[in-house]
């Protein structure tokens, strides 16, 4: 019985949306992403855990990995395009959760 619970628990999560980040237009006109501070960005239905300060990302489930230099997350935004690309390095990072993350 217990089994069939967790499995049916499990069923309604996985069902459920994952909230999207809020998207804005930039000074520029073009949409960007706002990134998380607290958790997860979440767009497209790929989340990722970006921190501009440490100019990190991490995929959940896969090693944290640095930004490339060529992405600037210090507004606190990104485009789609960034997005995207932020969650391919993230990807590649592959590894064991955050276990090699520790300090």
């Amino acid at each position: 019985m217990n089994k069939w619970f967790t499995l049916g628990v499990l069923g309604v999560l996985a069902a459920c949306d994952v909230p999207q980040a809020p998207v804005v237009t930039g000074p520029d006109g073009q949409q960007q992403i706002q990134i998380s501070t607290s958790g997860l960005t979440c767009y497209e239905s790929r989340c990722l855990e970006i921190n501009p300060a440490a100019r990190s990302v991490r995929m959940v489930g896969n090693r944290r990995t640095g930004i490339p230099g060529n992405i600037d997350v210090s507004d606190g935004t990104v485009t789609p395009a960034e997005f995207r690309r932020l969650g391919e390095v993230a990807s590649l990072a592959g590894g064991m959760g955050s276990r090699g993350d520790r300090g």
